[in-house]
């Protein structure tokens, strides 16, 4: 693949990111189950800028530009907040330095402890949609990569956090 995006890998481990794989967006698995659980799933729905059912952007909307994307870097840090800061520095990073004019971050959002929601966003230039708020299956997308989605026999999430940079 495309050699801005091998020194893009690279780049987010010098920025902090535990691991970081190129992947082809042809590999990313989107399954409606994954809004879903969302959905009903998750204590951020309805309370986030960046969640379901506040986003702006419609999953219909999404996917279309989603078909312009030709890779992605998936990240995996241990804490969303260092997760987030990568991710957004890589992203600034592809379109100035390396000309992807449309790279996009997918990043849980972790500016807040308390999202202003329904007040203005206080970090509108940090504010991204994770993947699974689109539809992703972050399990079965990240796991050809080496990656795996672990949850400890209580059910929470283990200290591995991805987030992922589309690339054009």
């Amino acid at each position: 693949m495309n050699d801005r995006y091998s020194l893009l890998v690279a780049r987010a481990l010098e920025l902090g990111a535990g691991e970081a794989k190129l992947i082809e967006t042809e590999q990313i698995v989107f399954d409606p189950r994954s809004f879903l659980k969302c959905r009903f799933g998750c204590n951020r729905w309805g309370k986030f800028w960046t969640c379901p059912p506040h986003m702006q952007l419609s999953p219909e909307t999404f996917m279309e530009a989603m078909k312009k994307y030709k890779a992605g870097i998936v990240l995996k840090t241990s804490d969303p907040k260092q997760g987030q800061e990568v991710a957004i520095a890589l992203e600034k990073e592809a379109m100035l330095k390396h000309g992807l004019n449309f790279a996009f971050a997918l990043t849980l959002c972790v500016q807040c402890e308390k999202c202003a929601y329904p007040e203005p966003c206080l970090f509108p230039h940090m504010a991204r949609p994770s993947m699974d708020a689109y539809g992703m299956d972050i399990g079965k997308t990240i796991e050809p990569l080496g990656f795996k989605v672990v949850f400890d026999p209580h059910g929470k999430l283990l200290p591995a956090w991805y987030g992922m940079i589309l690339l054009d």
